[in-house]
């Protein structure tokens, strides 16, 4: 949870109550640094500062920083502590264009700090804390924010369909879109949101490409080609030209994909896009296909 720039921008963000939450494509909640300040009750320099501090290492060898380091491991369920109390996501409606996001797990453990521990504990940090508390922070930032992680999956869905339908790959010809789709529709499955911010089948255009190159198979197969495809409108990216494979080296794909991708690929793929603490092996075991003993038919 190193301090950095997401490329995410807030599927929903609003103030509630004059605090400033949202909601990332993963599902993750967040609130900024001031509106984090308004729930706890404190003035927003108090915890500007505080995270200023932290990022550079002092905050951790005072008294509140050693609190909140353990609050923070009990929090995150890790022995590790971040070295940063927020992330920095794009905001479109800021004039600075970021906004300094504090994932759930750090929000509950200052939270906790302010209404437990610290000298002059706060009202508000107390109230709040029961209400996150009662209802899970996620579920309670969701309802102020009126916001129903289902319908962002079925819009997944939807996009996936939309995909579907408006790229059919050349006869003899198959694309990594169409490999990548058991893969999305896996994440999509694990109630994980599927959307320009996540797309598999960029990553596997990448490395079977460098694959294909470094073998040397079009001497094996025949060339390449270049198609367009097609992007739903609400996607930020211009449609890009992709390559399309002949459909003889299909099965040397697939062995490649069972056999180096999802093993040795697909993991860091995943951990770089999917921030909110998902168990990533079983993401990985969701795509994997099943066994053969699980499948062949009793002779």
């Amino acid at each position: 949870m190193n301090q950095k720039r997401l490329d995410l921008v807030p599927v929903k963000m609003q103030e509630v109550d004059n605090i400033s939450m949202g909601v990332l494509p993963n599902g993750e909640t967040f609130l900024s640094l001031q509106g984090l300040a308004k729930f706890c009750g404190v003035a927003p320099s108090s915890i500007i500062q505080l995270a200023q501090d932290w990022q550079k290492g002092e905050a951790q060898i005072r008294t509140r920083g050693k609190q909140l380091i353990e609050l923070i491991k009990e929090w995150t369920e890790s022995d590790e502590v971040p070295l940063s109390l927020y992330v920095q996501v794009e905001n479109n409606y800021s004039i600075s264009d970021v906004t300094h996001a504090v994932p759930e797990a750090i929000v509950m453990a200052i939270t906790d700090y302010y209404a437990h521990y610290a000298q002059v504990t706060k009202p508000e940090a107390v109230r709040n804390y029961r209400r996150a508390a009662k209802f899970g922070l996620r579920k309670y930032i969701y309802e102020r924010l009126d916001y129903n992680e289902q319908d962002r999956i079925g819009e997944s869905w939807k996009l996936l369909q939309e995909r579907i339908l408006n790229n059919e790959s050349p006869q003899g010809y198959f694309t990594m879109f169409d490999e990548a789709t058991t893969i999305i529709a896996s994440l999509i499955r694990n109630n994980i949101v599927v959307d320009d911010s996540i797309m598999p089948d960029g990553s596997l255009g990448i490395h079977w490409a460098r694959y294909w190159k470094a073998e040397g198979l079009e001497t094996k197969f025949s060339p390449r080609i270049k198609i367009n495809h097609s992007f739903p409108e609400s996607y930020r990216q211009l449609d890009p030209e992709i390559n399309a494979y002949p459909i003889s080296a299909l099965s040397e794909f697939r062995t490649w994909f069972q056999e180096a991708y999802l093993p040795q690929k697909y993991p860091q793929y995943i951990k770089n896009k999917i921030k909110d603490g998902r168990d990533i092996p079983l993401l990985l075991a969701a795509v994997l296909p099943p066994s053969l003993k699980s499948k062949i038919l009793p002779s």
